[in-house]
């Protein structure tokens, strides 16, 4: 199931074993979780959704037929599916979801690879942790993301990120790609291309 989901722009991490919710971090918190109820106990529902409906994540219960009628509607989950459920009806309920919890229109949001730029948030996201970005940094990114393999030169970055009146060097191109990089790259994942005495590309997708 979580392939026609990450397709779609979605990014998909899979667990088997409740208990490890207690032990992510609040800046890896999904936007949506969404949970099989066989894996919990009705009486440790509340245990375990308070933390992430404070964080308002989305909660998306998978129900077996016979779960129904033990199913509380007033203090378990924003919302659910009774299996066997289609992957296509999925992403329509987590897209729902995003957008009343978080105002995430998923469809308007820029994937390259495992990174997410939502262009209406102003927020990135790598394998669904948050990463935190200066203005300009977004800007950059941005504006690269959204042309994969064009290059630009520092002169084009400058006057379209800082502005024609501005009169710095293009080295502050450079210290802020750069610093760009730091965040958003490492042994795994490179996005961002130096074009020998030209400039930078976002690396196309293979």
């Amino acid at each position: 199931m979580a392939e026609p989901l990450e397709r779609a722009g979605l990014f998909v991490d899979c667990i088997s074993d409740v208990g490890r919710l207690s032990s992510i971090p609040v800046e890896q918190f999904p936007d949506v979780l969404v949970l099989e109820w066989q894996m919990i106990s009705p009486l440790d529902a509340p245990r375990v959704f308070t933390p992430y409906k404070a964080l308002k994540t989305g909660i998306l219960a998978i129900l077996a037929p016979q779960d129904l009628a033990a199913y509380d509607f007033t203090q378990s989950a924003d919302d659910f599916m009774v299996a066997p459920i289609s992957a296509a009806e999925l992403l329509v309920r987590l897209r729902q979801l995003l957008w009343k919890t978080r105002g995430i229109d998923n469809q308007q949001a820029l994937r390259r690879g495992d990174l997410v730029i939502d262009k209406d948030r102003y927020e990135v996201r790598l394998e669904g942790r948050r990463v935190f970005l200066t203005f300009k940094e977004y800007q950059l990114l941005e504006l690269l993301a959204s042309n994969p393999g064009r290059v630009y030169t520092r002169e084009t970055l400058l006057s379209q990120v800082w502005g024609y009146d501005y009169f710095g060097g293009t080295r502050t191109v450079d210290v802020h790609i750069r610093r760009l990089r730091s965040k958003i790259e490492d042994a795994d994942n490179t996005f961002i291309e130096t074009v020998r005495n030209v400039g930078y590309r976002f690396r196309p997708e293979s």
